[in-house]
Formats: C-alpha cells, structure tokens, sequence
C-alpha cells in the first residue's frame, strides 16, 4: 500500500488516541497487584509491578483480550483534534499491538469508532499483543506520511521505513531525543505541526 496521493495519518492507539496506563492499573488492582513505589512512571510493566517477564506479557494479553477494550477513555482533547483533522480531509489508519482475538479487536474497533466517529479510521491494522510494528510499517515505505506514536522504537522504525514520526509526549520516554523525531504534547500539538502551525 502506497497511498501517495491521500491525507492519511498512520496511529498507534494506546498511549496515543486511548489511555492505557490508568486504565490497566484499574483492572491490575481489581486482581490484586499494586506498582511499585517510585516505579510509576516506568515503561516496563514488569517493572513498574515486580512480575516476572512471562507473567507480565501473559496479565496485558488478558486484559487486551477483555471486555476492558470497550470503554478505554480517549487521550485528553484528542477527539476534538483527531475530527477536526477529519474534516480537513484527513483519514487515520490505526496499527495497534493490541491482540489476535477478533472478538476483542471488534471492541477496540468500535470504542474507537464511538469515540472519534464512523469514518475517521479506516483500514485497522490490530496485531498481536506486543507485537513488532516492521510489516506493517513497511507497507507504507517511503511514503512520508504521518507516524504518531509513544514509543520512541517504533517512532524509529517509522523513521528507517521513510514516515515522518510524531513521539507524543509521556514521562517514560522523555530522555529519548533525535533531531528528526518531534515530540508533541497533545493533539492539538499534533494538529498545528501538520498543518505547519509551529
């Protein structure tokens, strides 16, 4: 896929268009586990929780997989920005590493939907619970569109697959920097720097 010709913004969605964090560590307390103090702004779950590596990956694909999906909140003002955006002829192709349970990307298809509208999104690219974002980046190789992501690798990756990255803002990757990667605070950051507003 080669969209050249189209205003079209490439998005991850959680920590990006959904907030994760809270929303997991609500379900993790419903099960018993606290983040550990002084831990809390830390990417690594295994860390912020003290759990092993496999118990950590097994606790987010479940709570990926759950009815939990469909009532994530939306980042702050993102709705306001992401349909405005729409309107000026902007379409959002989310890739999410969210999981392979088709129920469960049904959910997050429709939260997403409810929340910014029936057409903003189109062509959901959902796969596996942590999964490397490579082939599905690479589809759109040197195609210069828009990457917005939390994740300063996969902001990364976007930038070796020829996109130009957007890294919004979090406490766990402000010490990451690189001169062809923006960091954005919000989406209304997000707004003026493709419209070339700053």
């Amino acid at each position: 896929m080669r969209p050249l010709d189209r205003r079209i913004i490439l998005t991850d969605v959680d920590g990006v268009l959904l907030e994760w964090e809270e929303h997991f560590a609500k379900w993790m307390a419903g099960k018993g586990y606290k983040q550990k103090p002084g831990k809390q702004n830390l990417y690594s779950m295994e860390k912020r929780y003290g759990l092993h590596k496999n118990v950590k990956e097994s606790l987010i694909k479940e709570f990926n997989n759950s009815a939990w999906m469909s009532n994530q909140d939306p980042m702050t003002e993102s709705q306001t920005w992401v349909k405005l955006l729409h309107a000026e002829g902007w379409t959002f192709i989310p890739i999410t590493s969210q999981t392979t349970d088709r129920p469960a990307q049904e959910l997050r298809k429709t939260r997403l939907r409810e929340l910014f509208g029936g057409t903003v999104f189109e062509n959901f690219i959902i796969l596996e619970t942590g999964a490397d974002k490579d082939s599905a980046l690479a589809e759109f190789h040197g195609t210069n569109l828009w990457w917005v992501e939390d994740k300063p690798e996969n902001a990364l990756l976007g930038l070796d697959y020829g996109l130009r990255p957007l890294l919004v803002d979090h406490s766990y990757n402000r010490r990451f920097k690189h001169r062809e990667i923006t960091r954005v605070k919000n989406w209304k950051h997000i707004y003026k720097v493709i419209n070339g507003r700053v």
